[in-house]
């Protein structure tokens, strides 16, 4: 977020810079217009007030040494004439090309006479009288009339020409003219310079709008992409919002299924154990029939006395308790406790010992119990009891079910480590992989619900933070012959606290 927002402010501020620089390049733009013209006209009056001046002198000159008609005085008087056009030549420039002084004899034509020619080159001098029509005769008739000098502009094809006619008045009436044709090529070449400076600045400003154009475009585009980027970031949201509920409406899912295999789980593990105290208690019940039979007996043929009746009532006592202690151990394994408690392998293992041993005895299969582990856990005790009775319970499966010879189940424990071994063939290549998943059997002819393995695995890893595992063994039994077998290893943290 804080990194947006330094971007945002770069772009605001390379924005605010390109305004500047446009409004800038327009300001000054606008400024050198103005002084464009300012310098033209300067130079232009420049030029004419120097002009002025010159023909001011010539008309006084003449004034002073002709008389009202300047034509006669000129033609009479050579020596003057040629002294009024050697001073007309001494103005005669490359840029004042052009000075002469006409007269125009008669109104009623558009015509004028040359009276005096300042050209200093022979071939380009006027004679005396020689008539001249102006190309702009309004221009020239308008110093008649108005008697004010006049200026304008006039081009031919090399350059551009500025012609200048000032009246000459004696007692009121405009007798001749004196016309200046100066070159304004000074004049041009400022006006080319200040072009090209108008035109530089004409691609100053093309180029800082160009620039405001890209900054704008590329701020339209980022702004753009900012705006994406928060849709995608809500729909992100949105929708990591609704996995986030589906993941939690199927977590939910998988517990109320775990919770229901679970039960699934202990249910098949009553009745497993239900026949176990049933088998339990058959010994003790025939026991007590026996001894109530003998007490019946020897009090019909009067031969009950004291001693025999106190012994045989302790007979009964005894075995009502026994199955009274099985009562409590059953009770005891599937109480509903899910606290933690403190406790160890050897604990364990003997109270599950306390109900399946005799039951196994009686099937013939040996029980071998290495028990070195003294190892206190924090866990939940039932919950272990439960898979260790499993993994007991199916190896003895295994055992009559494969019919072996000399069958064994070993139970060992060291450390954090408990391991239940028989020697039942171990488990086929083939499913080893597949044995702790949901519903596999190897049991379906016998009503197996292939949950007792799944149901140990997930106690022990998901509820208990630890770890069950299988593998095959090959042990040597007394005649040194190797035996396969398969084990199953119970691995728990051990307590800290």
């Amino acid at each position: 977020m804080i990194e947006k927002l330094k971007i945002k402010k770069i772009t605001y501020l390379f924005n605010i810079i390109a305004l500047i620089i446009l409004v800038g390049t327009v300001a000054i733009y606008t400024v050198f217009q103005d002084t464009s013209g300012f310098i033209q006209d300067t130079n232009i009056k420049a030029n004419i007030g120097y002009i002025d001046n010159i023909t001011t002198n010539i008309a006084n000159r003449i004034k002073d040494v002709s008389s009202a008609n300047i034509y006669e005085t000129l033609k009479k008087n050579k020596k003057l004439k040629d002294e009024l056009e050697s001073s007309l030549e001494l103005f005669t420039t490359n840029k004042y090309r052009y000075v002469y002084l006409l007269d125009r004899p008669d109104k009623s034509k558009d015509t004028y006479r040359f009276l005096l020619d300042g050209a200093t080159n022979i071939d380009d001098k006027s004679e005396f009288g020689e008539e001249y029509t102006p190309l702009n005769m309004k221009e020239w008739n308008k110093v008649c009339q108005e008697k004010k000098p006049i200026y304008f502009k006039h081009t031919d094809v090399k350059s551009l020409w500025l012609t200048y006619i000032k009246p000459i008045i004696i007692d009121g009436e405009v007798k001749a003219v004196i016309v200046i044709d100066f070159s304004l090529s000074d004049h041009k070449k400022i006006i080319k310079s200040l072009n090209m400076l108008d035109k530089t600045f004409e691609i100053a400003i093309v180029f800082a709008v160009f620039i405001l154009f890209v900054i704008l475009f590329f701020s339209y585009i980022d702004n753009k992409r900012s705006k994406d980027l928060e849709d995608k970031n809500i729909q992100i949201q949105n929708f990591n919002k609704t996995l986030q509920e589906k993941i939690d409406q199927e977590v939910e899912k998988n517990r109320q299924k775990d919770q229901q295999l679970f039960q699934q789980s202990r249910l098949a593990q009553m009745g497993e154990m239900i026949g176990m105290i049933a088998h339990q208690w058959r010994q003790p019940l025939t026991a007590i029939s026996a001894t109530s039979g003998a007490i019946n007996m020897k009090a019909q043929l009067n031969k009950l006395n004291k001693e025999t009746a106190i012994e045989l009532s302790d007979k009964i006592s005894s075995y009502a308790q026994h199955l009274s202690s099985t009562i409590d151990d059953f009770r005891e394994f599937f109480k509903p406790n899910k606290e933690k408690k403190e406790i160890t392998y050897n604990e364990l293992v003997k109270s599950v010992l306390s109900i399946i041993e005799e039951s196994i005895k009686n099937k013939n299969i040996t029980l071998v119990k290495e028990l070195n582990s003294d190892t206190i856990f924090y866990t939940y005790p039932n919950e272990i009891k439960q898979v260790i009775l499993n993994l007991i319970k199916n190896a003895e499966d295994v055992l009559l079910e494969n019919k072996v010879k000399d069958p064994t189940i070993t139970i060992t424990t060291k450390d954090n480590i408990l391991s239940v071994s028989d020697n039942g063939g171990g488990v086929p290549k083939d499913i080893i992989k597949k044995i702790f998943d949901p519903y596999f059997s190897t049991k379906t002819k016998k009503d197996g619900t292939g949950l007792g393995l799944y149901m140990s695995k997930t106690i022990i890893e998901e509820h208990c933070g630890g770890n069950l595992s299988v593998s095959n063994i090959t042990t040597v039994n007394e005649d040194s012959k190797s035996l396969d077998g398969a084990v199953f290893t119970i691995k728990l943290g051990v307590n800290n606290d």
